[in-house]
């Protein structure tokens, strides 16, 4: 009867062993997912800030919107130009259009790889050309300022 009781002991030593090992393991997956979430959440809100640009950065890109855009999209981002109306380009301008989920990474993808009958910019700008242009055309939007719509 004693073998039984110290079996029985063992068992349930065992059992509490295999519990007490489950549960570190739960939780040392759920820490981790944490901070995966937490990780991912922070790049998130990096991609949505503003990128950093320096004044000459944005000035050159100014030159740039001039140069290559302004034919549709006009000089002050109205898209008043005979080219941006026959191709319907956005007002940038218009509170309205940036209620659209227009962020950065939208705007760099239209630039990038071109957009309905804008073409694509992607091999004549560099990376930092095109994030200082989507700096530029932000500063179009008059209603940012009370939104950060990022």
């Amino acid at each position: 009867m004693r073998f039984d009781l110290s079996r029985q002991a063992f068992r349930s030593t065992m059992m509490n062993f295999v519990k007490g090992v489950a549960l570190f393991i739960a939780l040392a997956l759920c820490s981790g997912y944490m901070l995966h979430s937490r990780s991912l959440a922070g790049q998130e809100k990096q991609e949505k800030d503003e990128p950093t640009v320096s004044p000459e950065q944005l000035a050159h890109a100014k030159a740039l919107f001039a140069e290559k855009c302004a034919r549709c999209h006009g000089l002050d981002g109205t898209s008043k130009t005979v080219l941006g109306g026959m191709l319907g380009a956005p007002n940038f301008t218009d509170a309205r259009w940036w209620k659209n989920d227009v962020d950065d990474k939208r705007l760099v993808q239209s630039i990038t790889e071109g957009k309905g009958e804008m073409p694509a910019f992607g091999k004549k700008f560099t990376r930092q050309e095109i994030v200082s242009l989507v700096a530029y055309v932000r500063r179009f939007n008059k209603s940012e300022a009370s939104t950060s719509n990022h």
